[in-house]
Formats: C-alpha cells, sequence, structure tokens
C-alpha cells in the first residue's frame, strides 16, 4: 500500500523535488543499491512518513520473499 503511494507519487506528473527522491529510493530498492537517507529529510513531513513506512513495508515483502525462495537466488524486486 504505502510502496504502491511512493511509486505512484515517484512517476507524478509533476516532478518535483518529492517525486525524484522516490524515484532514488525505489530504484535502490529494486536494485539492492545505496540509498542517501539524508535525501529523505528534504520531503515534506507527510512525504517523509510515506516513505519511512514504505521502507517498512518494503522490508516485510523481501523478508518473506527471501523465505519462500531460500538458496542462491537472484533477488527479484515486488515491482517486478
Amino acid at each position: 500500500m504505502h510502496l504502491q503511494v511512493v511509486f505512484e507519487k515517484a512517476h507524478a506528473a509533476d516532478s518535483g523535488n518529492s517525486a525524484s527522491i522516490f524515484r532514488q529510493l525505489l530504484d535502490a530498492l529494486e536494485h539492492d543499491a545505496p540509498f542517501d537517507l539524508q535525501l529523505l529529510y528534504q520531503l515534506p513531513y507527510a512525504d517523509f512518513d510515506t516513505a519511512l513506512n514504505a521502507l517498512r513495508e518494503w522490508r516485510s515483502q523481501r523478508y518473506v520473499w527471501l523465505r519462500e525462495h531460500e538458496g542462491p537466488q537472484p533477488w527479484r524486486s515486488h515491482l517486478s
């Protein structure tokens, strides 16, 4: 739910600063790449809260996915 909101905001027609940060966050999660958490402080509080909830949701989904797919398999994004 929160991940979907972040995805929608990242790809919204207005390409403001929040959209850019959300795109970077989603890219980092999808590719298991580093993300500068300091960027989250640039978000308005409502978007900051959404981002934190999305991270919790992503972590839960990733944990479940990894438990269901034990063994040396490449990471597959929740967005696939």
